[in-house]
């Protein structure tokens, strides 16, 4: 009997429990519990186990008004009990609470297939407080090298560190924490390192973008290094060169320096055999290495567009060009130039893809370099003289035609002087000088007027009109001449050669 009623009891928990799995149910979260004024909170309702549903929700409070309204079914549409998220966003717009409230009805599915029906409500409260000021907090709470002790020991306000690692570690890892949880820290997490000093910035940014940075120096331990001296700056030889961009044509080797196996870089090309350093700093520079007069030159490659060169000291000046230094990439190079706000300039090196050795033509703004060919700028000189010349002795000629013209302008003679000499020339008497032809218009004009008056006397009548007559014949010859007058001039100044001074005596 007692077994009896303990499965009758049983049965029934076991009907109440079905029962209440099978029953619908709603729920309100948001993604944050506080908010700022002037932010936005999310609300989320939640629908658990329901065949459908009919929702209506609003915020009220320290928000400028957000509603929901949702209905719908369960699995595509079948009824069948699902569950489901709905969402809404609302502003806060000051201090205070925002209360999010839901309410309606649900319906769900039991295991029998019958609809069981209910109201439900929900509500979720979220506090609003005013916007805090941004966070100035810009240190480190640790740094450190993972593995290794770093010195000194950490403290927020020393900015400077250092550690040494082995020469067989080629990468580590850079740890630090902010100490404000508004901080963003950069430059942590695993680096290449290599022999010698390793420079590492971990910059911490506060909340109001300040920034501090920590720098962290890693020393890759050469247990026995070797230094070179190059322009009484020391440099250390770099035995690891795992990270080290190796120039264009070269193959990695190995030779011996100080009886030590060093790695070492040759090129068939160019000839010349290459050794990495480091300065203080941790820099990288190559050097040409000499191991006959065991010396050094630095090697730096200069690449463009086109072709990369190794710029040297030049075997000898340009002439027509001025010397000076020029700066490419951050270097230094001896070039030439026509004047120094020329875009141009001309050095001195090796084509290290052909390996031989020119003049090259720098352009500043393209960044390219062009093979320098002497005959070609000669040849451009010389024809720039030649015209230059033809120039001068043609604005020379010029000068003197124009001069010719404004001296025959001044020199000419006039009507009464070309009529005279007309008449001269007509008779071929010679004109010899001023006084000559002075006596000679005198006798002429004495001689015609004794004429005159003799025939005036005896005919006169007959005389005056013959005389007219004469007269009026020798104008118009002499009027006839005159029109002619200047290309007479011409013709009788290349013939004769006369003296312009005559024509001042006529």
């Amino acid at each position: 009997m007692k077994r009896t009623l303990k499965i009758f009891g049983f049965s029934i928990m076991m009907f109440v429990f079905l029962q209440s799995v099978n029953a619908a149910s709603i729920s309100v979260t948001s993604n944050v519990n506080t908010a700022t004024s002037g932010g936005k909170v999310t609300f989320y309702v939640n629908i658990q186990g329901a065949g459908s549903w009919q929702l209506t929700g609003k915020g009220t409070g320290a928000t400028s008004g957000c509603s929901l309204g949702d209905q719908g079914t369960g699995d595509s549409g079948s009824g069948k009990n699902i569950n489901k998220t709905l969402s809404v966003t609302c502003n806060a717009t000051n201090v205070g609470q925002i209360s999010f409230a839901v309410s309606g009805n649900i319906s769900s599915v039991d295991n029998n297939g019958n609809i069981r029906s209910q109201d439900v409500s929900a509500r979720k409260i979220v506090v609003v407080q005013a916007p805090r000021e941004k966070d100035t907090n810009n240190y480190l709470k640790s740094l450190g090298v993972k593995d290794y002790n770093i010195s000194p020991s950490f403290s927020k306000d020393t900015l400077e560190y250092s550690v040494d690692v082995p020469s067989t570690v080629n990468k580590v890892v850079i740890e630090a924490l902010p100490e404000s949880g508004y901080a963003n820290v950069r430059g942590t997490g695993e680096v290449e390192v290599e022999e010698g000093t390793n420079t590492f910035d971990v910059v911490v940014t506060s909340e109001t973008g300040v920034e501090r940075t920590y720098k962290l120096l890693i020393h890759v331990k050469d247990e026995n290094p070797i230094h070179v001296s190059y322009h009484d700056k020391e440099y250390t030889v770099i035995k690891n060169v795992k990270n080290i961009n190796i120039p264009e044509s070269y193959e990695t080797t190995t030779i011996k320096m100080n009886e030590i196996d060093v790695p070492a870089f040759v090129s068939d090309i160019t000839g010349f055999t290459l050794i990495a350093a480091k300065d203080d700093s941790g820099k990288t520079y190559f050097f040409i290495y000499d191991a006959d007069n065991n010396s050094y030159q630095q090697y730096n490659e200069q690449k463009s567009a086109n072709m990369v060169i190794y710029i040297m000291e030049p075997e000898h000046d340009l002439a027509n060009y001025v010397k000076t230094t020029i700066d490419i990439n951050g270097e230094s190079y001896l070039a030439f130039q026509v004047n120094e706000d020329s875009p141009y300039a001309i050095v001195y090196g090796m084509n290290v893809e052909t390996g031989k050795k020119d003049f090259y033509v720098y352009d500043f703004d393209d960044n390219v370099f062009q093979k320098y060919y002497d005959d070609i700028i000669v040849d451009l000189q010389k024809k720039e003289q030649l015209y230059g010349r033809i120039i001068l002795v043609g604005a020379c000629g010029l000068i003197l035609l124009f001069a010719l013209c404004i001296f025959a302008f001044f020199r000419k003679p006039s009507k009464k002087k070309m009529k005279k000499y007309l008449e001269r020339m007509k008779q071929k008497e010679p004109i010899s000088s001023t006084k000559d032809v002075t006596d000679t218009n005198s006798r002429s004009k004495k001689k015609t007027s004794s004429k005159k008056e003799k025939k005036k006397k005896e005919h006169h009548d007959e005389s005056k009109e013959m005389d007219e007559s004469d007269e009026n014949l020798d104008v118009s010859n002499a009027l006839e001449k005159l029109s002619n007058a200047e290309e007479i001039i011409l013709e009788h100044q290349k013939t004769m050669s006369i003296n312009p001074d005559d024509f001042e005596q006529l």
